[in-house]
C-alpha cells in the first residue's frame, strides 16, 4: 500500500466520523430548529405583551367581558334567562366569573404562534389564522356554558371539568387545529386533468 493510498484512507475515515456529520445532520434539520425557534420566540413575545397595560388592564378584562355577554346571550337561546354583568355570567340558577385563562387567549397564541412559525406562505396562514381563532372562540363558548351546567347539575365535578379536563382539552385541540391547517397548506394542489383534442 502507497503512502498516497494510506492518506486518502484516512481522510476517508475522518470524513466519516461523528464530528464530520454533524453539520449535514444539523443542515437537513434546520427547518425544523427554525420552526421551533420561531415558535419559542413568537410564544415568548406573547407572554411579554401581556405584561404590558393596554394588553392585561384593557384588552384582557374588555376581551372577558365580550365573553361572558356572548356567553350570556348563548345560554340564553337555551332559556336559562341569563345576563352579563363585567365579567360575570349570571342566572337565578348559577353563575360563572370569566377570569384569564377562560378566554381562549393562550390556545389561540398557541396556535397562532405555531401557524405563523410553520415554513409556508402567508397567504395560506392568513386563513388558517382567521378560521383557527374564530373556532377556538367558537369552543370557548361551547365551554363556558358546559361548565355553567355543570355547576347546576354537578357542581362536585365543576373544578375538575374547569381544570383538568377543559384546560388540557383546548390545548390539545390547538394542537388538532394546527396539524389540520398543516396540513391543508402542504398539500400538493390538484393538477387539471390533461384534456386533448
Amino acid at each position: 500500500m502507497t503512502k498516497r493510498n494510506r492518506r486518502t484512507e484516512r481522510s476517508q475515515a475522518s470524513a466519516a466520523t461523528p464530528t464530520a456529520r454533524a453539520p449535514r445532520w444539523f443542515h437537513g434539520k434546520r427547518p425544523i430548529f427554525q420552526f421551533v425557534g420561531l415558535f419559542v420566540f413568537l410564544l415568548i413575545g406573547f407572554y411579554l405583551l401581556t405584561f404590558l397595560p393596554a394588553m392585561n388592564k384593557r384588552f384582557l378584562p374588555g376581551y372577558m367581558r365580550l365573553n361572558a355577554r356572548m356567553s350570556a346571550a348563548a345560554l340564553n337561546l337555551f332559556g336559562e334567562r341569563a345576563h352579563a354583568e363585567d365579567t360575570m355570567v349570571q342566572s337565578s340558577r348559577y353563575s360563572v366569573d370569566i377570569r384569564h385563562g377562560c378566554d381562549a387567549i393562550e390556545p389561540s397564541a398557541l396556535f397562532i404562534a405555531a401557524v405563523l412559525a410553520f415554513p409556508a406562505k402567508f397567504l395560506l396562514k392568513l386563513p388558517g389564522l382567521l378560521a383557527g381563532t374564530l373556532v377556538l372562540s367558537l369552543i370557548n363558548l361551547f365551554r363556558i356554558v358546559t361548565l355553567f351546567y355543570t355547576g347546576i347539575h354537578y357542581p362536585g365535578s365543576f373544578e375538575f371539568m374547569h381544570e383538568d379536563v377543559w384546560q388540557s382539552l383546548f390545548v390539545l385541540l390547538a394542537l388538532v387545529l394546527w396539524v389540520l391547517w398543516a396540513w391543508w397548506a402542504t398539500k400538493p394542489p390538484r393538477q387539471k386533468p390533461h384534456v386533448t383534442e
